[in-house]
């Protein structure tokens, strides 16, 4: 086997290692949550917002619902990590639709935790400065 073709392999086999790792990370995620918070340059958003609103994750689609008649769809890509995993998230509709925000999560103990960026670079840490967005998500036992 040439070189080249010895790459091409390893890199076949390493991407789908990458796939499998993102399905998992997506089956992870699967579920309805229950806003707990959201949180812009440290101020909250107000409770009667947050409290009508759910997310849905299911495969690869992140759908918040504000009310039975208003949602929001998104495409999500995972790459789970155990120090600091990354979520892209491409609205499917409205202004915004076919962008990406780059963000980072964390699921513990039925707790996903994220924030993203609606401007720049991929956050660092789970905080929501320098434009960054941070929800508090609960999941809903069924």
């Amino acid at each position: 086997m040439t070189r080249c073709a010895a790459a091409f392999a390893l890199l076949a086999v390493s991407l789908a290692g990458l796939a499998r790792a993102d399905e998992k990370g997506l089956k992870e995620l699967e579920g309805t949550y229950k806003v707990i918070s959201i949180e812009r340059e440290g101020k909250f958003a107000e409770k009667a917002v947050t409290e009508t609103m759910t997310v849905q994750i299911k495969g690869d689609e992140f759908v918040v619902s504000f009310s039975a008649d208003e949602k929001k769809v998104a495409k999500i890509k995972v790459t789970p990590d155990p120090k600091l995993s990354n979520i892209d998230l491409t609205p499917q509709e409205g202004p915004e639709k076919g962008k990406t925000f780059p963000g980072i999560y964390k699921l513990e103990k039925g707790e996903l935790t994220l924030v993203y960026s609606e401007k720049g670079d991929r956050p660092k840490e789970f905080k929501s400065d320098n434009g960054a967005i941070l929800l508090r998500l609960k999941k809903v036992e069924k």
